[in-house]
């Protein structure tokens, strides 16, 4: 390869102009032997017509833009690497997403698994994904129509693939906010609003499923037969 012509339009990001085909975009953090300062145009450039400047036998790898087969190959990758990192960056303009959740979207379109690795490496280094940001966001979302305790959020978030660590954190920066025990309480409302003449056991069990302990689910009932 022979780049014709060479344009950076971001910190690390490339357009690439190369003497045959289209140009294309890479970041160069996703090259793995080819070094940054590497990417220039070919010594001479390139004239009308894509003629050379200087002659086609003075173009040796190594020289100014001018690449091997091994080196072309790796400049390749990184542009499709850029490319998987855009389609990632579309899902996370839409909704925050865990890395589990979006990785697996990537894939189902076809894109390689490494590929993916890379890109999602590079966007939670810079902060555009975030298992603890989502589960945050997906906490808050949550709590709107549903009231469910610790255990069963827990559940619902690894299930959806974040990181155990990140599961913890927003869990417990969210029962900061709100009581574990006023959940509870929210609970038993609604599901004696919507079971008529309930069963005590039945109601402990499905409030057990639904992430309470026997302790919070006892003290809501009592708090709402003394209403």
């Amino acid at each position: 390869m022979i780049i014709r012509s060479i344009r950076q339009t971001s910190p690390g990001v490339y357009e690439i102009t190369p003497d045959a085909g289209s140009a294309f975009f890479l970041r160069a953090e996703y090259l793995r032997s080819v070094s940054e300062e590497r990417l220039v145009p070919v010594a001479g450039g390139l004239g009308e017509n894509d003629s050379l400047f200087v002659g086609p036998g003075d173009l040796d790898c190594g020289m100014d833009g001018v690449f091997s087969d091994e080196e072309t190959g790796d400049i390749l990758h990184a542009a499709v690497v850029y490319a998987v990192e855009n389609a990632a960056m579309t899902y996370l303009s839409r909704a925050e997403h865990c890395r589990s959740s979006l990785s697996l979207k990537l894939i189902k379109k076809g894109m390689d698994r490494d590929d993916v690795s890379q890109a999602l490496d590079h966007l939670e280094s810079v902060g555009f994904l975030d298992d603890y940001r989502f589960a945050g966001a997906w906490l808050r979302t949550r709590y709107v129509n549903h009231a469910e305790g610790r255990t069963k959020l827990s559940a619902e978030l690894r299930s959806r693939g974040v990181e155990p660590h990140a599961v913890k954190k927003a869990l417990d920066d969210f029962f900061a906010d709100h009581s574990q025990s006023g959940l509870c309480r929210r609970a038993v409302k609604k599901y004696l609003c919507t079971h008529e003449n309930p069963g005590e056991e039945k109601m402990f069990a499905a409030l057990i499923r639904l992430g309470f302990t026997y302790g919070q689910i006892k003290e809501a009932v009592e708090s709402q037969r003394n209403a």
